[in-house]
């Protein structure tokens, strides 16, 4: 199970340059992976947008998700094609202002 605590921790790994960073799916952002949950349970693909330095969860799963968890790598054609859907639903929301922001 990851909790909100979890995906905020990751946040702030991502902050202080403890994520790999991966290909950018959008111009002026960069994507990053990285290890969230206890004993590294779970995966996080973030996206941070580069002039305003907000940090956005993507794509969140288990390690032990077969079809993202354990290879959740940008030439995974299913990574690719869930982090579009779901690009198209963040971008949608925060053109709407449907979001939520937390301090890190």
């Amino acid at each position: 199970m990851v909790t909100l605590d979890d995906i905020l921790e990751g946040s702030q790994k991502v902050q202080k340059g403890l994520a790999v960073e991966t290909k950018s799916m959008l111009k002026g952002t960069r994507f990053y992976k990285v290890r969230i949950g206890k004993k590294g349970d779970a995966r996080m693909i973030v996206f941070l947008v580069t002039e305003s330095k907000k940090i956005v969860p993507v794509l969140i799963r288990l390690k032990k998700d077969k079809i993202f968890g354990m290879n959740m790598a940008m030439n995974n054609t299913q990574v690719v094609d869930q982090i579009r859907k779901n690009l198209d639903h963040i971008i949608h929301d925060m053109e709407k202002g449907r979001f939520e922001e937390f301090a890190s």
